[in-house]
């Protein structure tokens, strides 16, 4: 008897925090709900305009460089791959000269990754 005693006091303890837990939860949603409809009361006179927002010309330059930087290591990537190719094959290794076939292939298709990235971007950013 102690012992179902024992065990229905902890998962009663159990049960609380669960329930604590939960109305917590609740508070939180509801505060959260609260605080965007005061904010969309505070900002009614908020306007659109088409004029880029500050710090744009920043972004565009690290996106740039990103870009840079992904090209240089995706035609690494391929260089790599290809020269592991040609030498594990001259080797008659053929494991090693598939890996790098795949290596160089993968290295490929993140450059073309690469080069269709601005026109997505551009293309789903357009305003019309």
């Amino acid at each position: 008897m102690a012992k179902f005693l024992r065990s229905a006091t902890r998962q009663t303890g159990f049960i609380e925090s669960g329930r604590i837990r939960q109305r917590i939860c609740v508070a939180l949603v509801l505060a959260a709900w609260t605080a965007i409809l005061w904010s969309g009361v505070a900002f009614a006179d908020i306007t659109a305009t088409p004029d880029a927002p500050p710090g744009a010309a920043g972004l565009q330059d690290l996106l740039n460089w990103t870009l840079y930087g992904g090209a240089i290591a995706c035609a690494a990537t391929s260089m790599f791959g290809f020269a592991k190719m040609g030498i594990s094959h001259t080797q008659q290794s053929y494991q090693g000269a598939n890996h790098g076939k795949a290596v160089a292939i993968l290295g490929l298709v993140g450059a073309l990754g690469l080069g269709l990235t601005p026109t997505i971007v551009n293309g789903l950013t357009a305003v019309h």
